[in-house]
């Protein structure tokens, strides 16, 4: 069964709004050692089969010319018959979909990995995350974060169609200033003045 590597920079800017990546930038500066997911697209899968598969590769070399680089799969594929636990793959900062950012890092955050709503006004064009709180998570997958443009009035928020689902840091790739808000506990929240504007915690402040 034959496979290429999906170019998921072509297709977060084909879906920008659902298909989130890691920056431009981390995805260059990847380092030996660290943890990668690609996307091996299956060419003619059969009836019942994914169109993909969505596995994790060790970098075990780069190529600072080419931007390349080498890494070994972490995981046993399950359609793919061509690919192995072990086997080597080359690939490029474009083919990167996913990384693991690992506790020490600066950029690690304990609820890195978990879910918050964020108003859509917030991902439109223009927009940006200005007020944002946190209060006591709904379930495990939870962070608490609840993320908004601040113009949104009531009947806006009241429609379900008008929140997204998305992880911290798929949000983090998107704006990298909301790194520090994001270690507030639950009931902290905080709000800026412009997308470009300094975060400022909002003291003593409850959910109305």
């Amino acid at each position: 069964m034959e496979w290429t590597l999906e170019d998921v920079e072509a297709a977060s800017r084909l879906y920008p709004e659902s298909f989130f990546i890691p920056s431009e930038q981390e995805r260059n500066a990847q380092q030996i050692g660290k943890m990668v997911r690609l996307h091996f697209v299956i060419s003619n899968p059969a009836e019942g089969e994914p169109r993909a598969e969505r596995m994790w590769v060790e970098i075990t070399g780069q190529d600072p010319m080419s931007r390349r680089y080498t890494g070994i799969l972490t995981n046993a594929p399950a359609s793919l018959k061509t690919l192995h636990l072990g086997d080597t793959v080359e690939f490029e900062p474009r083919h990167i979909a996913q990384t693991i950012v690992r506790e020490g890092d600066p950029l690690w955050l304990a609820v890195g990995e978990k879910m918050a709503l964020v108003s859509r006004r917030c991902l439109e064009p223009g927009n940006a995350v200005h007020w944002m709180y946190r209060e006591a998570p709904d379930q495990e997958q939870d962070s608490g974060w609840r993320l908004f443009a601040g113009d949104e009035d009531e009947a806006y928020l009241n429609d379900p169609q008008n929140t997204r689902v998305m992880r911290i840091y798929y949000i983090m790739d998107m704006d990298p200033s909301l790194l520090e808000p994001f270690k507030g506990e639950a009931g902290a929240a905080f709000e800026r003045a412009s997308r470009d504007g300094e975060w400022v915690q909002v003291r003593n402040w409850k959910r109305g």
